[in-house]
């Protein structure tokens, strides 16, 4: 019997192993990890766009053409049908962000500059390197679809009329430098919302991996010429 038991034993260990070894080897972020190269760094950058922790903020667009945030790990529409009608608009003053008045009911009005300390609180981030930086909503160019392949989502982001806003002009495939500039050393590196991803408070799974290693990635995929997987 004890024999018995212990081959039982040993066979369900070994089933959860590799299980544990098959997800592993499917992680884009732990293939990037061990083989950081640009093909492995853009497909842990698609893992983490992707996340509901970014997929959420970029929103979704309904056949109405509504553009709306979505929430939670099942990325449902924002509570009291929110959409962009209500989103934060900010200007550049010198190098301070400014809100432009008068917007009903705006995301400033419940998200605040940090978490809320218990589950189910509005989020929030901000940081000292983007002052006046709140937290809004992109621009409807720059959403995320269900469904984005890997090459879909690094052609979008390559291309100026998808990635760039009123508020800065990120270059691209046909200019890299201002891309590394500004989508890698300023939005990447510093926009606080994106920072937020690995810090999102009670209740909510952070994005994969770490904050900076998804600034490494960034940084590998581009300096290598931005390819895009096929």
């Amino acid at each position: 019997m004890n024999t018995l038991s212990n081959v039982g034993i040993s066979a369900i260990a070994l089933a959860i192993s590799t299980l544990a070894f098959s997800a592993m080897a499917k992680d884009s972020y732990q293939i990037f990890i061990k083989q950081p190269n640009a093909n492995t760094a853009f497909q842990y950058i698609h893992q983490v766009a992707i996340h509901p922790r970014c997929q959420n903020c970029h929103g979704q667009v309904d056949e109405d053409g509504r553009f709306y945030p979505t929430v939670g790990e099942q990325q449902l529409p924002h509570p009291m049908n929110i959409t962009t009608a209500n989103n934060v608009v900010l200007f550049k003053d010198g190098e301070i962000f400014k809100q432009v008045p008068g917007v009903a009911l705006s995301c400033s009005s419940c998200h605040q500059h940090k978490n809320g300390n218990k589950r189910g609180m509005p989020p929030g981030n901000i940081t000292a390197e983007m002052p006046g930086f709140v937290w809004h909503m992109p621009q409807k160019n720059m959403v995320i679809p269900d469904g984005i392949t890997a090459q879909q989502l690094c052609e979008k982001w390559l291309d100026p009329a998808h990635n760039s806003s009123h508020l800065v002009q990120r270059g691209g495939k046909d200019d890299l430098v201002t891309f590394k500039r500004e989508f890698h050393e300023h939005h990447v590196t510093l926009d606080p919302l994106v920072a937020w991803s690995w810090s999102p408070g009670p209740g909510r799974e952070k994005a994969p991996g770490q904050h900076q290693d998804f600034i490494r990635a960034v940084g590998v995929w581009i300096d290598a010429g931005a390819p895009c997987p096929q």
